[in-house]
């Protein structure tokens, strides 16, 4: 005989037959019904604080009865032909030296650039677009269009307004066109 020891198989277990064929239970039943319990008393108290009124805030009424009208203060002819003296007089008038529109000029160093558009075609309705928002800006600017290559960001086409002498009448006629809706940067050529 040999002496090996046998091995017990503990498959043969009806203990574990038992165990494999019984129906899954948790080992914390209570756990799944506390949370129910909790989110309830969660969302309960959010509809409660959603709803109640808050103690210290005082709630605001109209009167039941009209009020009468404010009393309108009626000034003097004198007063108001008085402050229209004032107001077109020499005195409040803006300096003739300030500029008031900008100046564009037949080729200058500066533009300012409103769009940059993927196709070619769509420059010159761009420019339409733009001169019939504001006919009295773009009298006498002229387009300007700069093809620029970004590599992997494909190719633009630069709507450009010009030609200004100087950097402080491009960024007056870009402000004034802001002011329109149309956004725009100023640039050197």
């Amino acid at each position: 005989m040999s002496a090996e020891p046998k091995m017990r198989n503990r498959y043969a277990d009806p203990r574990f037959e038992a165990r494999l064929h019984a129906e899954p239970r948790s080992r914390h039943p209570g756990v799944v019904y506390v949370l129910m319990l909790v989110v309830a008393l969660a969302f309960g108290g959010f509809v409660w604080q959603l709803y109640s009124e808050p103690a210290g805030v005082p709630r605001v009424t109209s009167p039941a009865t009209p009020t009468a009208a404010p009393p309108v203060i009626e000034m003097a002819e004198e007063t108001i032909s008085a402050a229209d003296e004032a107001l077109t007089s020499s005195e409040t008038m803006v300096p003739s030296d300030v500029v008031t529109s900008p100046r564009i000029v037949g080729d200058g160093p500066y533009v300012v650039q409103l769009a940059a558009l993927h196709s070619e075609d769509g420059v010159e309705a761009a420019w339409r677009l733009m001169a019939a928002r504001a006919p009295g800006m773009f009298g006498s600017a002229r387009l300007d269009v700069e093809r620029a290559d970004l590599g992997a960001r494909g190719v633009y086409h630069r709507v450009r307004a010009g030609y200004f002498a100087d950097r402080e009448n491009a960024a007056l006629f870009c402000e004034r066109l802001r002011r329109t809706g149309q956004d725009c940067i100023v640039v050197a050529r």
